[in-house]
């Protein structure tokens, strides 16, 4: 399904970028995401953590990530929420919340705009597919 091939898709990046040299900065970066993706994405507090201005941050970081640090938080965060459609039975709205969205409607928007179909809609067709694979 879409999710699956998304998956797959960030892994082959995260595998591309683990080949590159990666400015120490950026990996700081990446690294301090990677703990702190469920929460609110302020450029100036992270840039102020490796030591750098908003700006040089964000022109480093799509440089070397090949995104911005705004799109990152939100592909991380919407592929953990595709995680959890599957495995539970939590309300949309409760995994909306709990990956770090402060809005459902928003997030309902940048799930079906990166996987082309409602996060209920999402749910169900990857379970009916694991049914059928069984």
């Amino acid at each position: 399904m879409v999710g699956l091939a998304i998956a797959r898709s960030l892994l082959r990046y995260t595998t591309e970028l683990e080949g590159l040299v990666i400015d120490r900065r950026v990996k700081r970066t990446l690294d301090f995401l990677e703990q702190a993706w469920r929460e609110p994405g302020d450029v100036a507090e992270i840039a102020a953590r490796v030591g750098l201005s908003s700006s040089r941050l964000e022109h480093l970081f799509r440089e070397h990530a090949r995104s911005t640090i705004r799109d990152y938080l939100r592909d991380r965060r919407l592929l953990h929420a595709a995680a959890m459609l599957v495995d539970t039975d939590e309300r949309v709205s409760q995994i909306c919340y709990a990956v770090g969205f402060g809005d459902p409607s928003n997030f309902n928007h940048a799930f079906k705009k990166t996987f082309g179909v409602s996060p209920k809609q999402y749910r169900n067709g990857e379970r009916a597919a694991e049914s059928t694979n069984e």
